[in-house]
């Protein structure tokens, strides 16, 4: 319906040109192309659509399955196997595609990726409170690891700022007084920088934990679970994460220790309360380098030709700083407060770096409890932002990326990583983009990146030597600038308040209650806000377009009409336990207001967005259905799905209502209670004069010849209409003609010197024309006098004419009468579906 609400209001533009015609989804042909028969069953079979889900269904499918390996040769059941393995090892995948062109590509890529990595593997370790080296050997092992295991062709795995700065977070105070004696918690000094072998075990334990959540959940398809970060909670944790990063890397450019927390405030009391203990010369430098990172950056956006500058940017800066370094010794020479001769400025550089592969340990499972609680949150945050990242490059190079083994391999990089000294990897940001934007065609340039990592371990790590940590915290500082997303605040303020709510509430949440708590704190806001808007869903109110079949919410239409009697209203979402109070409350709300205006006869509840009904809202709906039937309202459904329909109909809720009240289309309802109300009433109190537009004079106790012929202007106005206003009257003109026909008829009959019939006699011996609907003319045409309107309508209820349809011009002056149907009997079967209809107007629907 909503199809060709779109078509019809497209084609007819405005209300003007909609008053002049009826159209329908047949009147202007749209030329449809179907898909064979043979091929829509095998569409049904693929999707498991044409049969429901059950224990049966399942049980047959296994049963089929165990069959055919019983039955099947060697060769089938080696072919079912090697299936199930290619869909895990994707090297299985991509290697034979590897061609000498997308070879070249994934080679430049993949050196380019490695390039970039060796600084940022560092600088995040440093963010982690590990060595460096374990930076590294991150970058190395699961890297390789999920080249061999991932689908995505471009996203980079290994270590990341966000996740980085999670593992420090959440270890801080783990290791236990035997396990780390000398520390003293008020020394203001943190347990990894005296217990640097223990808190790294921690660490690996971690990633241990945090790839079998991964793995588990690839395997239990839980990958749905990161729904519940919308991206307003994302972005503003991001951002706020971002912040606390950068503060935390102030003291490498300061050159003085600052007190690392995850506290905003704490961490900025700290930095001024010593500012004047800093090395110029170091912060100078460390500006300068950021400027150098940044206007690499900004060029090689600025000009295609110059991208390669934004790898290369890291590479070059500590190429620079290590030059430096080794050509002026002073600046990194250390002197203290009993050395007032000393010449040296005091910039700490990396020192050795340990070389050669890394070490193989297996890891105590026992004691993951101690680190479930980081391990879930690098779990979480990890996987979303890789699978963000895969989706939108597996986008834009159209191809495929299962949720399920994404999750599996990240599982598996973490696992296998935590036996060879890692800490917890996952896709990054700014190498996917240079992975892809250089080039990268396959998984092969992973590859190549965890190679160059191995050449790097094996053989330049005493290069790091003289690497100065101000060139370390510049790349961070410059990697994280990116991620404070302010603009999507703004953004989110013009397009949706409570997402901007959102925004600032992770932002504010975790720079000052830390970022553990920020993301939980923001995960629970959000699932409240989910849950108001589930408990609360949208409770439309549809009007009619005039001119058309459509029914729509009038607040998307200005241009509507009512019909009489009839509230029509859609229920936005699904019902159950925790909303089924609110949608009864609002639905009798509505019926009281608009009670006020014309009284209610029927509720129609059109149910296309409601997909499923618990046994709650059954109930619900059994004492809504009660309390209707107390006030003489009769409740309809138009639109059930079929989930609904079966629920309703299992617990007897149809038959309680009755099959002739659910309907296919809303049109169809409006027409079943039109016809309803034809046979509840009676016709002289339906067909009064004050009924029908154009006639607002009281006619006079006669006739224009002076007797009493039947003719229906003699009756006079009832006391109940004289007030009705126009729209009103319009309104009763949709029954007026038709039912006119039928009482002239039935006295045309008792002149004869029988009765009246009864109300059951018309509906059964007066078949009735097709009702319509006669709106007000387009602008520009004019209006029928009330005398002329009068005629017309007089000589239609003699049947010297007929009512014409809307868009009919020239109908009434003797054209051929419409198709008439006899109007069912309620609860009759020929009313039920309106099965007893001609086939036009059970495709079309009435005139109304």
């Amino acid at each position: 319906m909503d199809y060709f609400a779109d078509v019809q209001i497209s084609k007819q533009g405005n209300l003007q040109n909609r008053r002049k015609q009826v159209l329908t989804p047949t009147s202007h042909p749209v030329e449809v192309q179907h898909i064979p028969e043979s091929e829509g069953r095998e569409i049904l079979e693929k999707l498991n659509l044409k049969s429901a889900l059950s224990k049966e269904r399942v049980k047959q499918e296994a049963a089929m399955c165990m069959g055919a390996v019983r039955q099947g040769s060697v060769g089938d059941m080696a072919e079912v196997v090697w299936k199930v393995v290619r869909r895990h090892l994707s090297f299985l995948d991509w290697m034979p595609r590897v061609r000498p062109n997308t070879l070249k590509s994934d080679i430049i890529a993949g050196i380019t990726v490695g390039v970039m990595v060796i600084p940022q593997s560092m600088s995040y370790a440093s963010i982690a409170g590990l060595d460096y080296v374990y930076g590294m050997y991150s970058a190395f092992v699961p890297t390789l690891v999920y080249a061999l295991l991932g689908n995505s062709r471009q996203l980079a795995v290994g270590p990341v700022a966000m996740v980085s700065l999670l593992i420090e977070v959440g270890l801080r105070g783990r290791l236990t007084e035997d396990e780390c004696p000398g520390w003293d918690p008020n020394s203001g000094r943190q347990q990894y920088e005296v217990c640097q072998e223990q808190y790294a075990r921690l660490a690996f334990l971690t990633s241990l934990a945090s790839g079998l959540i991964q793995f588990g959940a690839g395997v239990l398809n839980l990958g749905f679970l990161v729904s519940f970060l919308g991206h307003p909670v994302v972005s503003g944790f991001t951002s706020a994460a971002a912040i606390v990063i950068g503060l935390s890397q102030l003291k490498d450019w300061l050159g003085y220790p600052i007190a690392k927390s995850q506290f905003v405030h704490v961490t900025l009391y700290s930095t001024f309360s010593r500012i004047t203990q800093t090395n110029p010369l170091n912060l100078g430098l460390g500006l300068i380098w950021f400027g150098i990172l940044y206007a690499m950056r900004w060029v090689a956006g600025k000009y295609p030709k110059l991208k390669f500058m934004r790898p290369l940017g890291p590479l070059v800066t500590c190429v620079l700083g290590i030059g430096i370094m080794m050509g002026f010794p002073s600046l990194h020479k250390k002197c203290y407060d009993n050395e007032p001769d000393c010449d040296g400025w005091n910039i700490s550089i990396v020192g050795a770096i340990p070389d050669g592969m890394p070490p193989f340990t297996l890891l105590p499972w026992n004691e993951m409890g101690r680190v479930i609680a980081p391990a879930t949150s690098a779990a979480l945050i990890g996987y979303m932002e890789s699978i963000a990242i895969g989706r939108s490059l597996a986008a834009k190079h159209e191809y495929e990326l299962p949720a399920g083994q994404e999750l599996i391999a990240l599982g598996a990089a973490n696992v296998i990583g935590s036996m060879f000294s890692c800490y917890p990897v996952t896709g990054s940001f700014s190498r996917s983009a240079v992975n892809n934007s250089t080039g990268a065609q396959t998984q092969l340039s992973g590859l190549i990146t965890s190679l160059v990592m191995l050449m790097t371990l094996g053989f330049l790590t005493p290069l790091f030597y003289y690497l100065p940590k101000f060139v370390l915290a510049a790349i961070v500082i410059s990697s994280v600038t990116s991620l404070v997303a302010w603009q999507d605040a703004v953004h989110l303020w013009h397009v949706k308040k409570e997402d901007c709510f959102l925004w600032c509430f992770a932002f504010i949440a975790t720079l000052f209650l830390g970022v553990e708590q920020g993301i939980l704190f923001s995960v629970v806001a959000s699932l409240v806000i989910i849950i108001h808007e589930s408990v609360r869903p949208q409770i439309s109110i549809l009007w009619r377009l005039p001119g058309t079949e459509i029914y729509r919410n009038v607040k998307q239409e200005n241009n509507g009409v009512f019909i009489k009697h009839v509230l029509v209203v859609r229920v936005g979402a699904s019902m159950y336990f925790a909303n089924v109070a609110y949608i009864r409350e609002q639905l009798l709300n509505h019926i009281l207001a608009f009670a006020r205006h014309s009284e209610v006869k029927y509720v129609i509840m059109e149910m296309t967005p409601v997909i499923s009904i618990d046994s709650t809202a059954i109930h619900a709906l059994e004492g809504l259905l009660k309390d209707l039937r107390q006030k003489n309202i009769t409740l309809a459904f138009a639109t059930l799905g079929n989930r609904v329909e079966k629920t309703m109909r299992l617990a007897q809720l149809y038959e309680d209502i009755g099959a002739e009240w659910f309907h296919p289309r809303v049109h169809n309802a409006v027409l079943h209670c039109l016809k309803h109300e034809l046979q509840s009433e009676g016709p002289e109190e339906m067909l009064l004069p004050g009924a029908l537009p154009g006639l607002d004079e009281e006619p006079e106790a006669g006739n224009a010849n002076g007797g009493d012929d039947g003719d229906l202007t003699t009756m006079p106005r009832s006391p109940r209409l004289r007030h009705e206003d126009t729209s009103d009257r319009q309104v009763y003109g949709v029954w007026a003609a038709p039912m006119r026909q039928m009482l002239n008829r039935s006295r045309e009959g008792s002149r004869g010197g029988s009765r009246r019939p009864s109300e059951q006699s018309v509906s059964q011996q007066a078949p009735a024309p097709t009702i319509t609907v006669d709106d007000n003319p387009p602008i520009g045409e004019r209006r029928p006098s009330g005398s002329s309107l009068h005629q017309r309508r007089t000589s239609d209820a003699h049947g010297d004419g007929h009512a014409s349809p809307l868009g009919s011009p020239g109908a009434a002056g003797g054209g051929p009468a419409p198709p008439s149907f006899p109007i069912p009997a309620v609860g009759s079967a020929s009313s039920i579906g309106n099965a007893s209809l001609p086939s036009r107007e059970r495709d079309l629907g009435d005139r109304v």
